[in-house]
């Protein structure tokens, strides 16, 4: 199946790339591909162009929209909708995002558009930091140390050790 994003659904008059006799119809066929993490897949009525001689068919503009959403939602996939919400509620420009994140600039720019998808981890990340300010705080801060654990007071500490020799004391008592 071949793409071309920049044919539109309106087909009447468009001649067939592959047998140049037909023209390419509008149609909704089930697309079918696979997916490293996510297996054989079909996305039902995806907008086609179809050749109404040789049935060659394209993928346009919509049908790429349509494919895209689909993937973008099974694979749990930060939107640029969330992305530009990440960019305004900390005032970032997508260089300074850039350099607290380390992704690269480029990345962000097409994450922006829509052009590329960014990873799950990727997603997960941007998702944390948009939900929980004090997680960006620390990456702002650069702050990553650990966070102290709690330790039993040294009183309790020592009602424990005295329990213990009581009970060590009856046993020895009791032999």
């Amino acid at each position: 199946m071949k793409t071309a994003k920049k044919l539109k659904a309106q087909s009447e008059g468009i001649p067939c790339f592959e047998c140049e006799g037909g023209t390419l119809q509008s149609v909704l066929l089930d697309y079918q591909t696979e997916h490293s993490k996510l297996g054989a897949i079909t996305i039902a009525a995806v907008p086609m162009l179809q050749c109404d001689s040789c049935g060659a068919t394209v993928i346009g503009e919509e049908g790429n929209n349509r494919i895209d959403s689909f993937l973008d939602k099974a694979l749990n996939v930060i939107t640029p909708v969330e992305v530009q919400a990440f960019l305004e509620k900390y005032q970032l420009t997508q260089k300074r995002a850039s350099e607290l994140t380390g992704y690269g600039e480029k990345n962000i720019s097409r994450w922006l558009s829509g052009r590329a998808r960014p990873s799950e981890s990727v997603s997960n990340f941007l998702r944390i930091l948009l939900a929980e300010g004090g997680a960006f705080e620390r990456l702002k801060m650069k702050n990553f140390s650990v966070v102290p654990t709690v330790h039993i007071p040294p009183r309790s500490v020592s009602r424990t050790r005295k329990k213990a020799k009581k009970i060590r004391r009856r046993k020895e008592l009791a032999t």
